[in-house]
């Protein structure tokens, strides 16, 4: 079971230079059409840190921050971590988080509360593991609060994900990804994720939580429309959770931000998510692929 310790910054355990941390959060507010992403990076063994947050609104990207190679930050997620003007502070561990994040020349500004709605959990757990991590806590939530972009503000009620990871990422060992992170209506929250690495094979870190438990999830098929510039349009997916439930999904646009890792680039989307039996849902999916490769 994951513990409160386990949320805080940690010592690489060796000395490999992709050996990294990050914590990451997102919504989609689907009343007011707007959604955010942002990620706090940590290379200790290189001696630098990356951020970003990216926004969109009404369909499209309107903001876009991205820095890498920045210092490393002082502080930690209990008391306070700032990087590049975002700041993320647990209000009570593994349950509720201030996020905020200013920026003057834009401007755009935000104080959000992220608050859990579902115990964390670790898709790493029980898996052989590869490049892609070694610890990789997910968690659905609900998220409130205030955003304001030059003379548009909105108060935000939206649902997302948050996630915090720990171990080797070598972006250059994937050839692409797929995700997908619905929160809905329910309650009922799924993680779908398929990595394809160099070389050929693959590594599902897939869950549901339903009815109060999280669920191990088999995903049979993800399937991505995209356009000409290689950005999901829309999406199909299908699984089936361990008491043999199905999930038929259909993945429906809101919005797509570009987010570039060196020669590897995430399409961060904001997305509308529908089962068969009518439930809908919001939150991201993503789409990984190394620069150059289909």
């Amino acid at each position: 079971m994951i513990q409160a310790n386990d949320d805080l910054r940690h010592l690489p355990d060796n000395d490999d230079p992709l050996w990294g941390e990050s914590w990451y959060f997102n919504f989609y507010d689907p009343q007011n059409r707007v959604g955010m992403f942002t990620r706090i990076g940590l290379y200790p063994n290189k001696g630098v840190a990356n951020m970003a947050v990216l926004v969109v609104a009404d369909g499209r990207e309107v903001y876009n921050r991205a820095w890498h190679n920045l210092p490393l930050p002082e502080g930690d997620i209990d008391t306070g971590i700032a990087l590049g003007g975002v700041t993320y502070r647990a209000n009570e561990m593994l349950q509720s988080y201030s996020l905020s994040f200013t920026d003057e020349l834009t401007p755009l500004n935000f104080d959000l509360c992220w608050e859990a709605l579902m115990p964390p959990h670790d898709s790493m757990e029980g898996l052989q593991l590869n490049a892609a991590t070694s610890f990789h806590l997910e968690q659905a939530g609900k998220i409130t609060g205030t955003m304001k972009l030059r003379d548009c503000e909105w108060q935000i009620a939206g649902v997302g994900n948050r996630d915090h990871s720990t171990g080797v990422r070598n972006w250059a060992a994937f050839t692409h990804h797929e995700l997908a992170w619905p929160v809905f209506e329910d309650g009922t929250a799924l993680g779908l994720l398929r990595i394809y690495f160099e070389g050929g094979g693959s590594a599902d870190l897939c869950w549901a939580y339903v009815d109060g438990a999280i669920e191990t999830l088999s995903l049979e098929d993800f399937t991505i429309n995209l356009n000409d510039e290689g950005r999901a349009l829309s999406a199909s997916v299908a699984a089936v959770d361990g008491q043999g439930r199905r999930y038929d999904i259909a993945c429906i646009r809101q919005a797509v931000v570009h987010w570039p890792f060196d020669a590897y680039v995430l399409n961060e989307g904001a997305f509308e998510f529908r089962l068969a039996d009518g439930r809908v849902g919001y939150g991201l999916l993503e789409l990984g692929c190394r620069l150059g490769k289909n």
